[in-house]
This record gives C-alpha cells, structure tokens and sequence, in this order.
C-alpha cells in the first residue's frame, strides 16, 4: 500500500512500501551504480531508488521513473527528506549477508570460507 508524505517545501510525494518493489526495480538500482567514481555511483543508485518508490508527485515535473533528471530540480530539502524515506530500502533490498550462519567458520572445514 502506497503512502503519501509532505516534504519541507509543502509539495506531497505518494511513495511505494518495500513490498511493492520487485526484483526488476532492486536491479535497475543496482545497475545504475555502475559509475566511475564513488560519488557518481552514491548519487546514480540514490536517484534509482527515488525512481522506483515514487509513484506520483505534485512538482510540475515528470516523475523520476519516467524522468530522472526531474530529481536535479528539487530543492535540497526536498531531497533530502526523500532519501530519509530511503534508509529501511536499502537494507531490505541489499541485506548484509557478511555474518549469516551459512558463511561463518565451519571448525570442521580446514580451507578459508570463500563465501565470506
């Protein structure tokens, strides 16, 4: 279910929950942060994770999915308060899979766990 939010400027934003995304939208996200430098990747997989929660906005814009260069007009509070709606997606959609039960140390295995 889509929830609707205010951001500092008074503009509304109807964003998708976690649920709604689906495998398509983690990997357009991941692509995008396939940049040179690490800050063109920070802002490029930002900008896809806008484009793929934002369903509806009311900027005189397109929204990011049709258009993402319609994100580089906001204000940066706008933004800003965007990406804190951001913070829970990007640890449901790329878990820290370092210290899971499955890769930890096997005494029984005598070789470097090449899953780590």
């Amino acid at each position: 279910m889509s929830r609707k939010i205010t951001l500092p400027s008074g503009a509304t934003v109807t964003l998708k929950e976690s649920a709604e995304l689906k495998v398509k939208d983690r990997n357009r996200i991941m692509l995008a942060g396939d940049e040179d430098s690490q800050a063109a990747k920070g802002i490029a997989i930002g900008n896809a994770l806008l484009a793929a929660i934002i369903e509806d906005w009311s900027f005189d814009l397109l929204i990011p999915s049709v258009k993402v260069d319609s994100i580089e007009e906001l204000s940066i509070p706008d933004y800003t308060a965007l990406m804190k709606e951001t913070d829970h997606l990007t640890k449901e959609l790329f878990p820290d899979i370092s210290n899971t039960v499955e890769n930890t140390d096997d005494p029984k295995v005598i070789t470097e766990n090449l899953n780590a």
